[in-house]
């Protein structure tokens, strides 16, 4: 009888301590699935919103944001998944801070990506930026300086004219800055050569107006003396042929910037400003008063258009001593590509549709027809 309990205890604790190891190996078990689910969920967590969209999204990061408004920016434009992991992966994955300005993110970026794309400078595109629009004039662009930049009006407009600063120009672009920038004449040594676009202000040229300047120039060099390249380099002037200066070629596209309407017009307008300097005829171009006044905006009186400043086409031959804006590409190709006629006159009615003239008596009917208050200034 004694024997027989003992039996049957032992027989229960070899039932219960099995129960007890199945217990553990479930619990074991268990616990490994649950880690194994949410090993997933946090790698769920880390991988892209929408692999299939490649669609750029701007962010920006400004100076006092963490982690956490970076997170929140992130999840409002629906980049990342959660905000929790960002800032959690930020801390364990980042190698380094992250940047201040505006970047691109997509869809189908992880977070790996992300934070590459936010502690990367290449990455980091200035929050503020210079747009120089076609047409400006160094006035216009040094009051933009002024407003993004530390750079006062006055600093830009000192610097355009800095002789020291030009010389080192014609260092660097020596086919664009010439020796005729030496020219006492010239109001704005650097006028026409900022070229019209938009500039990222960042640390390096918020408060250095040389850099910020050379930028510019360089944009001019890029762009323009292929198109000046491409240009015949002969004009017919006084009724003889002459070799045309990249100064020159700027000037002239200048003018007929100020002066432009439609597209399909503007190697018309070109035939005829070189049509007028091969019959020694003034280019009597608005603008120019304008530009020698140092006015913007308002009416010509007679007294402007006789004003006796080199600039002003009405009382001088030929072209001003430079350049009186940014050109715009059409511009230069406008005078690679003129519109060969007769026409010595041309006016532009509210629409901006140009009419063109071969005499003085066909272009002030032309004018009294489609320019309203039209007072004639005699040929």
């Amino acid at each position: 009888m004694k024997e027989e309990k003992i039996r049957r205890r032992e027989e229960l604790r070899k039932k219960n301590k099995k129960k007890s190891l199945n217990i553990i190996t479930l619990t074991f078990i268990s616990l490994m699935f649950l880690i194994m689910l949410a090993l997933s969920y946090i790698y769920f967590l880390t991988t892209p919103v929408d692999k299939d969209i490649s669609e750029k999204v701007k962010i920006e990061v400004k100076e006092n944001y963490g982690s956490t408004a970076i997170a929140d920016v992130l999840y409002k434009n629906n980049l990342i998944r959660s905000t929790a992991m960002f800032k959690f992966y930020s801390r364990i994955n980042s190698n380094g801070e992250f940047y201040v300005g505006n970047f691109e993110v997509s869809k189908n970026m992880n977070l790996s990506e992300i934070l590459e794309v936010l502690t990367s400078k290449e990455n980091a595109k200035s929050s503020a930026n210079l747009t120089i629009i076609e047409g400006d004039n160094i006035l216009k662009i040094a009051a933009k300086v002024e407003k993004v930049t530390d750079i006062s009006k006055d600093e830009f407009i000192n610097k355009v004219n800095d002789s020291n600063f030009i010389n080192k120009l014609k260092q660097e672009f020596p086919e664009l800055i010439t020796s005729e920038l030496d020219n006492k004449d010239l109001k704005y040594k650097l006028e026409g050569y900022l070229y019209p676009a938009s500039y990222d202000i960042d640390s390096t040229n918020k408060n250095n107006a040389e850099i910020l300047i050379k930028s510019m120039v360089k944009a001019t060099q890029d762009r323009v003396v292929p198109l000046y390249n491409q240009n015949s380099k002969v004009w017919n002037i006084r009724g003889v042929n002459k070799n045309i200066t990249i100064h020159e070629y700027i000037t002239m596209a200048s003018i007929l910037e100020k002066e432009s309407t439609s597209a399909s017009d503007n190697s018309s307008i070109a035939g005829v400003f070189l049509n007028r300097l091969a019959i020694s005829m003034p280019l009597q171009t608005d603008p120019s008063v304008f530009y020698s006044l140092d006015k913007i905006t308002g009416e010509l009186s007679f007294a402007d258009l006789k004003n006796t400043s080199k600039y002003n086409t009405y009382v001088n031959l030929g072209l001003p001593p430079g350049p009186i804006s940014s050109p715009s590409k059409k511009s230069y190709e406008a005078i690679n590509n003129p519109v060969k006629h007769d026409y010595i006159y041309f006016l532009t009615d509210k629409q901006g549709k140009a009419y063109f003239a071969k005499t003085y008596a066909e272009h002030e009917e032309l004018a009294k027809k489609h320019v309203e208050g039209y007072i004639s200034t005699g040929n």
